[in-house]
Formats: C-alpha cells, structure tokens, sequence
C-alpha cells in the first residue's frame, strides 16, 4: 500500500532542502537502522547510499532485487536510476522520509537525488481466530495488528467500488496510519464529514492504540457509557457497512472503531448473523436481560433486605430473616463486599494465562463463598443475588459497558443503600435520563427506544428471517 504523508510536515522550498550529510547524521543515532555504501558503474565512478530499518524488509528481495539491479546498472545520465526505485516527491522532507523508512521503505540516495523502494516486510502475525467474540459458526479470520491486512479481509468480503477507504496519519511521533471505511452509497454525508473533521482535529505526539483514538473522537470523552463500539471480527465490520456506518482501523491494534453506535447495537453479537433467528432473538432478549439484572438486581435485594422488607413473601421472609441471623455487617456492606470479591476474581482470572485464569474464576467463587457462608460473614442468599449478578455481567459482548455497568451499578447501590426502593428507582431515572442525553455523531444513543421507533426497535431487539428483511435505504442505520 503507498505510504500516506502527513501534509502538515510538508516544507517550503525545493528537494534541495534535503541534506544527505544530515540524514546520515541522524539515522546514525538510530541502532537499528543499516547504511550500506555502493559504488556503481565503471571504476566505482557513483556511490548509492542505501537507508533501511533492520527487520522491516523483505531480505530476499533486497538481495535478488535491489543489490542485483545496482551490481548491473550503469548510470547514463543525471536523471536515471535502477528500475527499483521510485523517486521522492520535492515536497518530502527529511522527517516524513524517515517516517517511510520506519514503515519499512528502502531510502536511496543517488548524487543528492532520493529514491525510495517498497520492499517492506514488517513482522506480523496471520489472521486466525479474535480473542475478543467467540466463533461458533461464523469466520475464524480475526484482525491483525497490520492495516493492510484488516483493509484486505475487509475488501475481500465487499467487492464493490463503492466500499471507500480515507487514510490519515496521527500522531508526530509514532507516525500511526489510520483508515477510515465506508460505504458511499449506504454511509450519510454528514457522518463522513464528521469523521473527517474530527480526526483532522486530532493532534497529539503519539497514538498507541485504537482505544485511545475512541476516546479523542467521541462525542464525550468522559461519558460513562461507550460511544463507538469495537470489532475484532471483519464480517461484523462489513454488515456494520452494510447498514450505513462508519469503520475506522489503526495501524497496530486488532480491532476496528465503529461509529455511530447505540446502546442497542452493543447487545449485539457477531454470530447473531450466523445463527437461525428465532434462536438470535432469544439471545438478544436474554442479554438485554442480563443488561438489566447486571444493573438492578443488587441495589433492589438490598432494597428489599434492609428497608423494604415488607415486599418480601411472608414465607421468603422467614428464609432470609434466618439466614442473616448473626452477621456482623450490614446487607449494603455484605453486598459490596460479595461484588467486590467476584471483581477480583474476574480480574484474576482475565490476567491469568487462559486455563488458569478459568480455573481460578470458578473453582475460587465457589471455595471462597461457600468459606465466606460457613464463617457467617455473608448470607447464601445475599450470595446467590451478587452471583447472578456477575454471571448476568458475562453476557454483555462489549467489555466497555462492561465496566460502565460495574461503576454504575455501585451507583445505584448506594442510592438503594440509603433511600430503599425508592433510591433504586431514583438511580434507574438519573441513569435512563443521562442515556438519553448521549449521542454518538449526532445520533442518539437511545436510538430507536428514545426516540421510539417500533420498526427498528423490533429489529434491534428480534431478528427476522432473512426471507422477511428489506434492503435498507441510505442512512437508515440498521441493527449492525
């Protein structure tokens, strides 16, 4: 792929402002980039300086190409050189020449004139399976941390002139190439005129990773619930295309940003496309579910143990009166420890190598709770409620509302702890309101529950056979 350049490093002036005895100067503070010095043509009558990062070409190639071109090439004249090489644009300078060279381009210079060479070979990893969403039935062929070879499993899927691809580079020092990919005839104009202003307006020394560019170009960067969603997985990223969004994927990170986005959207699996629909819609009513309980369950128990225990059944009541006989803290205090001790274990085992990791988030639950009921700090049914809330946690496919419900959660908690039913019920308005309150790219994050529209509200939370599904018009959104 040709390598984009930042034209806010373009300088004033001609080619000559290139000064090979400062280049060498400084490429020579850097341990790992090779200069070769070749005399070619009759008695060595011409020097080539070649210029490359050590491990970023292709050494076959280097030998086989460009060393057997120069040992043959005779120059004729000022204005020829080997086949190979591609001269430098007069308005590249010496930073973005460099900049090319870190992406594993070959730097000649021949009499003051500066060829380059594509013959790169960065060190990467084959597509295979993302860590990120689990593959049942659909494609195994993850992202990589390679721009070019996620553009290729995407271009791959769409083979259309329509499917457009923008390129931006991000950050002074690290150089980091970003694509931006649409759909021209399903994408709206506005939201690629946004996304283009809004990453032009990015300016920082370094970009590390694509999290950090959600966070540059969201519409709140301290919101608490996720405004772009993220996708490991190419076949989710082309039905998000599909349906009139954006995709944006950076160089160095497996996974793509999409934009605009919404709450129902991050209840979505990738399989859901792979699976038979009543069997989808099912699921996607169960995570909504699961959305719900990972919120409520545990401020409403303590509602209901600690101030409202008339709501209880009279036969329950006698359960849970007996089982909390003799502890020695408080249900919200009880309830915080129990969810903080499943945060731990979930920690635990994300850290862990996989198997491990496992091992220690069940078998650990199971020993430290059933320790925690026979040492009388905590009731069996102040347990079962925190667990159900973690295992309602794990449905969630987005680890970013992930965490978002967790510190919400804590919120609502609290409220409950202090004001009963009627603090859960405080902390679910304050929560609904604020959702309400977000957009993604102009878009509302409550979209189509708030505002309410029953077609697509329908779609986002059932799945219709592929028999009964329309082509969707531009800019209709869609449930990707």
């Amino acid at each position: 792929m040709k390598q984009t350049l930042n034209p806010t490093h373009k300088k004033e002036g001609p080619a000559a402002d290139r000064s090979l005895s400062r280049w060498i100067d400084a490429v020579n503070l850097c341990g790992d980039v090779s200069t070769r010095h070749i005399p070619v043509g009759k008695n060595g009558g011409a020097t080539v300086y070649l210029f490359y990062c050590i491990g970023m070409i292709d050494s076959r190639e280097f030998q086989m190409s460009v060393l057997d071109q120069l040992e043959h090439w005779e120059p004729i004249d000022g204005h020829t050189s080997p086949p190979i090489f591609i001269p430098l644009e007069d308005d590249t300078s010496e930073e973005m020449a460099f900049q090319a060279l870190a992406s594993g381009t070959l730097i000649a210079i021949i009499e003051d004139r500066w060829y380059r060479a594509d013959i790169n070979s960065q060190p990467g990893r084959q597509p295979e399976e993302s860590t990120m969403e689990v593959s049942l039935k659909g494609p195994r062929d993850g992202f990589v941390e390679k721009i070019e070879t996620n553009i290729a499993l995407v271009r791959k899927r769409l083979r259309t002139p329509d499917l457009r691809f923008e390129f931006r580079t991000i950050g002074s020092a690290t150089g980091t190439q970003v694509a931006v990919l649409y759909m021209a005839n399903k994408a709206e104009t506005y939201l690629i005129e946004e996304m283009r202003r809004r990453l032009d307006e990015v300016k920082i020394e370094a970009l590390y990773s694509s999290t950090q560019l959600e966070e540059l170009i969201s519409d709140r960067p301290m919101s608490l619930f996720p405004l772009v969603d993220y996708m490991g997985r190419p076949d989710f990223v082309v039905e998000a295309l599909m349906n009139g969004r954006l995709a944006v994927i950076v160089d160095g990170s497996p996974s793509a940003i999409i934009a605009p986005t919404s709450i129902t959207l991050l209840i979505k699996s990738p399989e859901d496309t792979h699976l038979p629909y009543h069997y989808v819609s099912l699921e996607r009513l169960l995570r909504a579910m699961g959305l719900a309980i990972a919120l409520c369950v545990p401020g409403f128990w303590v509602a209901l143990s600690a101030f409202n225990s008339d709501q209880i059944p009279f036969v329950m009541l006698a359960t849970v009166t007996v089982s909390r006989s003799g502890l020695p803290m408080s249900a919200p205090m009880e309830m915080m420890l129990m969810l903080a001790m499943f945060e731990l274990f979930r920690e635990a085992g994300v850290r862990l190598p996989r198997p491990v990791g496992q091992t220690v988030s069940v078998v650990g639950g199971l020993i430290v709770g059933d320790a925690a009921i026979r040492a009388g700090l905590t009731s069996p049914t102040m347990l079962v409620a925190a667990a159900v809330t973690a295992v309602a946690t794990f449905t969630l496919v987005n680890q970013n509302l992930n965490g978002s419900v967790s510190v919400i959660r804590l919120f609502i908690l609290v409220l409950s702890s202090i004001l009963g039913i009627f603090g859960l019920f405080v902390g679910l308005f304050v929560v609904v309101v604020y959702m309400c309150s977000l957009e993604s790219f102009g878009q509302p994050y409550m979209l189509p529950l708030a505002p309410f529209r029953w077609k697509q509200a329908l779609g986002a939370l059932l799945q219709l056979p592929w028999s009964l599904r329309r082509g969707r018009r531009k800019g209709q959104g869609g449930s990707a």
